[in-house]
Parts: C-alpha cells; sequence; structure tokens
C-alpha cells in the first residue's frame, strides 16, 4: 500500500466495499475504480483512510488521517449491498474517448485535424470523440484529416 495522491474529501464522495485483510478481518473502504485485466477477473482500486497522530512542534501531537490507497481482485474485496458501483466502471469500448478533436494548423488542410489522447500537437483540442465520431469525422476530408504527426488513421482504419 502506498500513500495516495487522491484527496481525503474526494474519497468519501466514492461507494463503499469490504476488504478482506490477510489475517481475516474485514475493514470497509472506498472504492475509486474498477477495472478487469486480461484473465477477466476484476480489481478494484481502493483508499483507506486511517487515523494517526501529527507531531507539531508549537501546539504538540493532534489526530490526523492517513490515506492508503491500494488494488485488489474481487474475491479479496466485497462489493456492499445498496452502493451505486457505476461510477466507478469504465465504459464500454464503443463508449470510450480516445481521440482528440483541434483545428487544423493549416486551413488549407481542412478545418479540423484527429490527434490521439497523448498527441503534443493537440493542444488546443476542442473536444474529445469516440472512435465512431472519429471515423466519421475523417470519412470527409474537407471536415478533418489526421494528425501527420500521431497517425490516429493507422489505429483507426483497424476498426
Amino acid at each position: 500500500m502506498t500513500r495516495g495522491v487522491v484527496d481525503v474529501d474526494d474519497v468519501r464522495d466514492w461507494p463503499r466495499a469490504e476488504l478482506q485483510l490477510p489475517d481475516g478481518q474485514r475493514v470497509r473502504v472506498r472504492v475509486t475504480r474498477c477495472r478487469p485485466d486480461r484473465r477477466g477477473r476484476y480489481w478494484y482500486d481502493y483508499a483507506l483512510e486511517l487515523p494517526t497522530r501529527l507531531d507539531d512542534r508549537r501546539h504538540g501531537p493532534s489526530p490526523t488521517t492517513y490515506l492508503f490507497t491500494g488494488s485488489a481482485p474481487h474475491p479479496i474485496i466485497q462489493p456492499i449491498e445498496g452502493e451505486d458501483y457505476r461510477a466507478i466502471h469504465a465504459p464500454p469500448p464503443e463508449e470510450r474517448q480516445r481521440w482528440r478533436l483541434a483545428p487544423a494548423p493549416q486551413p488549407a488542410w481542412s478545418d479540423f485535424c484527429v490527434h490521439r489522447l497523448d498527441c503534443a500537437q493537440a493542444e488546443t483540442a476542442e473536444r474529445l470523440l469516440t472512435d465512431a465520431e472519429a471515423l466519421q469525422m475523417l470519412a470527409d476530408p474537407s471536415v478533418a484529416v489526421p494528425c501527420p504527426v500521431c497517425r490516429p488513421d493507422t489505429v483507426l482504419r483497424h476498426l
């Protein structure tokens, strides 16, 4: 387990689940994400808020919280009935927004340029696109062209 980069107040909004510790104890944690591995087993990223002591030279010790984050597979972490887990599941592949739409660098090419998410050329991206939207935009070269740097067309042509 490592110290989390998630704010304690943000974690309190996530759904709860039961985590079984190696010695058999069960604790309630906040689940921040759920994702399947290659075998189809679901892993839950969780945050566990623990009490601890903060030492201050002027005021002495005071109670505070320490946020641990980790990940565990389904049988070790169990959902709690009545909790809403829809927010932690990734959308289906056809609904994922994996492309960026930015104004074309040279208006003579077309109006827009389609980029990969991590493309440095897409700093002025106006919105994100799904696979279907990106293919639709690239179908008409007068509307959008693929970025010549990140080449999204090499991935999209296989879809």
